[in-house]
């Protein structure tokens, strides 16, 4: 009891203070100069678009830095950034901080009442902000739609788990508009609602390939534009290492370690060669397992689908941006607490995840031994989703037994 009362007592300013650390953190990017590129990209494609400039031209976001971007949305998504016309840069940049607080705490909200229970204390503090290397604070200091586009994603599931699959077809099909691959998601709702979930997945399907059709049909030159940023001489998509840790960067960067092997001097290709045969035994093997197991998937806990679905999203896709892992934020919580109630983690494989999230520097004195740190490091995330992705599957072909009543 009384350790019991020290703990609680020296809680209380630990939180204040990494609470306010967290403030500090969020004023210092509202202060930056140099801080969300991504939305400056927003801000100048507009106002170039309005002047009768393509906005799918490399655009400059610092009058002092040589350095270019490029818009890389649909062009129907043009019309979701026009206010921003009406401000000055810096206002502008401020107002979008700002909206992206307002949609942290609709999307916590969210977690709370649907998924898994958030508190204020400073554990989960620091899970939700610097999960995955930081994925929120990631998508704060770069300024992309990535929390706009949380808060969309997990409205969608939430009215999935709450008997509405249309409204949640709907939202999944709207959100997927900006990043397209997250119209992965509208595969859920058949898969979570196995008896009538097919029609409101087809209705999102027609919907999503609509909405995304009205792209040519409203501008068509924009939208060859936008096609060209998308073709592979877009540099900016082939981003590797702990700036885009999926599986295809990783396969790529894989290969490369190996290019002085006969046969794999165009890494890039062999690596996406690699990739598909990876992409395609992994859903074979899960169709697999879902068909034969299909009593226990229709059966099973609606958010372990889900989250479920979150991790298979995070190691098939072609492209995963670091802040991108805010998806996986719930996924983890889940596992974490799950372990804690099982007590299943070995100690030494605590101190390995410990190790690796521990070392920063690539270098070493082993030589060759820098490649693999190098991996390590910069897919973590991807690792960790992975691992995620097994626990959940564990989960769901192996529930708890169900507790008996006494009257």
């Amino acid at each position: 009891m009384f350790n019991k009362l020290i703990v609680s007592r020296a809680r209380l300013p630990l939180t204040i203070v990494v609470w306010l650390g967290l403030i500090a953190c969020v004023l210092a990017i509202a202060a930056s100069k140099e801080g969300q590129w991504d939305f400056r990209v927003f801000y100048f494609a507009i106002h170039g678009l309005l002047g009768g400039a393509n906005p799918y031209l490399p655009i400059h976001a610092y009058a002092d830095k040589p350095d270019t971007l490029t818009f890389i949305y649909p062009p129907l998504t043009l019309y979701s950034f026009q206010w921003v016309s009406l401000l000055t840069l810096h206002s502008a940049l401020l107002a979008w901080l700002g909206l992206k607080l307002v949609a942290l705490g609709l999307l916590a909200w969210l977690w709370h009442r649907n998924f898994e229970r958030l508190d204020v204390s400073w554990p989960v503090a620091l899970f939700i902000a610097l999960g995955f290397n930081a994925a929120l604070f990631r998508d704060f200091s770069s300024g992309n739609v990535s929390t706009f586009e949380e808060l969309g994603i997990w409205l969608g599931f939430t009215l999935l788990l709450r008997d509405r699959p249309y409204a949640a077809a709907v939202v999944l099909a709207c959100v997927a508009q900006f990043k397209l691959l997250p119209a992965a998601f509208i595969c859920l709702i058949p898969l979570v609602r196995p008896h009538d979930g097919w029609k409101p997945f087809l209705l999102g399907s027609a919907l999503f390939l609509g909405l995304f059709a009205l792209n040519p049909v409203l501008n068509p030159p924009l939208t060859h534009d936008y096609l060209e940023v998308l073709s592979n001489t877009n540099s900016s998509l082939d981003e590797r290492g702990s700036e885009n840790p999926s599986s295809l960067a990783l396969l790529r960067d894989v290969m490369h370690l190996g290019a002085n092997v006969p046969g794999l001097a165009d890494n890039r290709t062999t690596g996406t060669l690699v990739y598909a045969a990876f992409l395609l035994a992994l859903l074979v093997v899960l169709a697999r397992v879902i068909w034969s197991e299909r009593q226990k998937f229709r059966n099973a806990d609606p958010k372990l689908l889900l989250y479920f679905g979150c991790a298979l999203f995070a190691v098939v896709m072609p492209r995963m941006k670091d802040y991108t892992y805010i998806l996986l934020l719930m996924p983890t919580l889940f596992v974490l607490r799950d372990i804690g109630k099982r007590s299943m983690v070995p100690d030494y494989l605590l101190l390995a995840v410990g190790l690796m999230i521990c070392a920063q520097s690539p270098q070493t004195y082993v030589p060759r031994l820098v490649s693999l740190v190098y991996l390590l490091q910069s897919y973590l995330p991807l690792f960790i989703a992975a691992a995620v992705l097994a626990y959940v599957l564990r989960a769901i072909l192996q529930p708890p037994p169900a507790v008996e009543a006494y009257s």
